[in-house]
């Protein structure tokens, strides 16, 4: 359960309180509970409201949604097929950096990258800023601030796959060699 407080003004034109944002923030919640205390302030009347409530699934919100309603923008997840198997280990260090990198700058992490640029990046696995540029949507603004720390998580996974290579094909081995059975008879 959330909670959310507004307080509204008393306004002389409309001779009521504007709850006009109050209605606008309850449009898509569920509201369980409305508690409301009436105070003046220099005279002033106001209106506090607490609205306890909780968000409604985005299945009830499709449901629910009236004829000729815009319905709500589908996740785009096309980028998913971008990314093979083996390459998810290497998207999702791509992604934990960009949303190391977004709290850093204090931006939504899809203005840094989104997930299916990200994806290309995995895909093409470009080696230098040029490379890197020709994917739909770096510019050189974003060269300039996030392309040099693409291209240096892109190097080390480089570097790290033929040591892991090397490490899984020695897995199996145990380093002992089997003598050759010789029959009792020969």
């Amino acid at each position: 359960m959330l909670t959310r407080v507004f307080t509204l003004r008393f306004n002389g034109l409309l001779d009521a309180f504007d709850d006009a944002p109050l209605r606008d923030f309850i449009k898509d919640k569920e509201v369980i509970a409305v508690r409301d205390h009436f105070f003046l302030r220099q005279d002033q009347p106001y209106l506090a409201v607490l609205v306890n409530y909780t968000l409604k699934p985005i299945a009830t919100e499709a449901a629910t949604a009236k004829p000729g309603e815009q319905k709500r923008k589908e996740k785009d997840e096309s980028w998913r097929k971008l990314v093979a198997d083996a390459d998810v280990p290497l998207f999702n260090a791509l992604r934990d950096w960009r949303m190391a990198r977004c709290k850093q700058d204090g931006l939504p992490p899809y203005v840094i990258c989104d997930n299916k640029q990200l994806a290309a990046v995995v895909a093409t696995r470009p080696q230098t800023l040029g490379q890197l540029g020709e994917i739909e949507g770096f510019g050189k603004a974003k060269l300039e601030r996030y392309g040099a720390d693409i291209l240096a998580l892109l190097a080390r996974a480089r570097d790290e796959a033929p040591a892991q290579v090397a490490a899984q094909s020695t897995e199996g081995d145990t380093g002992t060699v089997e003598e050759p059975s010789v029959s009792p008879g020969v």
